[in-house]
């Protein structure tokens, strides 16, 4: 059975606690993501910001604290997919931090979820 490192995406974009929402809008609309983990200065995740999480009016200047979502869903590179699926169903989530020895080393979608079943069939 595949699991979640098979499927993720690599190369986590991350952005830090006292970056502002400007910068991360950029970021957002830079990248194409839907998704950017928000990290202290030791680079461990403190909370998500989305891009329906920037839609809301703040301004440019303000912190990203502001923005984002607190608590952060992890999920193991070895756990299996429909282990991951049953944990963004039940939480109500489209993203998953994929962690490995507690650092972070990848982020799993619904997306990446529904190619695998796409590339499947």
């Amino acid at each position: 059975m595949r699991k979640v490192r098979d499927v993720m995406s690599p190369g986590v974009l991350t952005v830090r606690s006292d970056d502002v929402i400007g910068d991360v809008r950029d970021k957002v609309l830079d990248t194409g993501v839907h998704f950017v983990p928000v990290v202290d200065e030791g680079g461990q995740p403190v909370g998500v910001v989305s891009s329906l999480d920037l839609v809301e009016e703040y301004a440019p200047a303000e912190g990203v604290l502001n923005a984002m979502s607190d608590g952060v869903t992890r999920i193991g590179a070895d756990e299996s997919l429909p282990e991951a699926a049953a944990l963004m169903r039940d939480a109500y989530i489209h993203h998953l931090v994929v962690v490995e020895d507690d650092t972070m080393v990848g982020v799993l979608s619904t997306f990446d979820l529904l190619g695998e079943i796409a590339d499947a069939t």
